[in-house]
């Protein structure tokens, strides 16, 4: 156990108990205590006290043994038995070693046994020789004792560190593991919007024709526009199928497979709903890959369902421009004079700005009004 170590088993107190009795034993063989009693009584009560103190549990009570231990070996010192100034070295190591101990007993111990010391000494007339032996062994275990405590706060701080970097380390697995959350409850959040904008969207409009071709008696035409709607129905039934499934379990979701006809086939259902559209360059996905298909068929998606919801009948520009590093997908549509609040609240443009933002290679979507016309323009980057 390194001599600076906190002393959590007791052992240090036991050792130096027996190094006092050891001293102890050899000071009653000392002629000084032959020819004066009362060094004998403080050689006894040296003792006692330091077994006192090794038995009792740290506290006030174990301090005040170790002064009055002292005490009785800086007397019995001072009478001729060098020997017993090993009881005052020692409190003095144990004392000022220990920092939780206070200014006040440690003041009392040293500087009280050094006065008992030289008092003592001079009365029972000790040589100088032997009085500053004793001052350098007890300034010698003051120096044990400084050292000592310096090596216990080092490891008190350290400990503090230690357990101020577990504390950091257990903060940033909670606070990743909530980002985790977020990001996963976030990713559902898109596909429920996606599921809900686009395919009720579309069945409410379905319906509303529905209505409006019975009430003027185009019972083939309504009977097509039922027809329409429960297919839409029964991909929006497959979409929130999936998504309820990455809720149970994250690492299944894969997300749909996405043709090389996915933007035409978008078109051709805003065009079933009456909504007119004009298409420049190719709206075929070959050679991209399913991450950038994807959100490009997201991003059409949200733009045809808002176009559909802002400005119903209007006419929707799309234009596709590719080279062999870069698709540029850009949907147009009038702009109401009057702005109206999303229902959605504006989650679906969100949701688009984080499905390219999570692609990590510069892909990115902008949405907003240029003038009278609404644009929403997505740039995937290509491998």
């Amino acid at each position: 156990m390194p001599f600076g170590a906190p002393d959590a088993t007791g052992m240090r107190s036991w050792i130096v108990l027996v190094i006092i009795v050891a001293l102890g034993l050899s000071a009653l063989q000392d002629r000084a205590v032959a020819e004066h009693p009362p060094v004998l009584v403080l050689t006894v009560v040296t003792l006692l006290l330091w077994l006192a103190w090794t038995v009792l549990r740290p506290g006030r009570i174990r301090s005040v043994l170790v002064v009055a231990c002292a005490a009785a070996s800086s007397v019995g010192a001072g009478l001729g038995v060098p020997q017993l100034i090993a009881g005052l070295v020692a409190g003095a190591v144990l004392l000022i070693g220990d920092p939780r101990q206070r200014l006040a007993p440690i003041v009392a111990l040293t500087g009280g046994g050094c006065g008992l010391l030289l008092v003592v000494g001079a009365l029972a007339r000790i040589t100088t020789t032997s009085l500053l032996l004793d001052l350098a062994v007890l300034a010698f275990g003051v120096l044990i004792g400084v050292s000592r405590r310096a090596r216990v706060k080092a490891a008190e701080q350290q400990e503090a560190l230690r357990e101020a970097a577990r504390e950091a380390s257990r903060a940033a697995e909670q606070d990743a593991a909530r980002n985790r959350l977020l990001e996963d409850r976030a990713a559902v959040a898109r596909d429920l919007h996606d599921v809900l904008a686009h395919s009720l969207g579309g069945l409410v409009l379905q319906l509303d024709a529905i209505e409006a071709l019975l009430e003027r008696g185009r019972l083939d035409e309504a009977a097509v526009r039922a027809g329409a709607a429960r297919t839409l129905a029964a991909e929006g039934l497959a979409d929130a199928r999936r998504a309820v499934a990455a809720l149970r379990d994250p690492a299944l979701d894969t997300g749909p497979t996405v043709s090389d006809e996915a933007l035409e086939d978008l078109l051709t259902a805003h065009r079933s709903l009456g909504g007119p559209v004009e298409v420049t360059g190719d709206p075929a996905l070959a050679g991209v890959d399913q991450p950038h298909r994807q959100v490009l068929v997201r991003a059409l998606q949200e733009a045809l369902t808002n176009a559909r919801r802002h400005a119903p009948s209007s006419p929707v520009h799309v234009a596709v421009e590719r080279d062999p590093h870069l698709l540029v997908l850009r949907v147009e549509n009038p702009a109401p004079s009057t702005p109206s609040p999303s229902p959605g609240g504006g989650h679906g443009l969100t949701g688009m700005t984080e499905r390219f933002a999570s692609l990590g290679d510069g892909s990115a979507v902008s949405a907003g009004r240029r003038g009278d016309r609404f644009v929403v323009e997505a740039r995937a980057v290509l491998a």
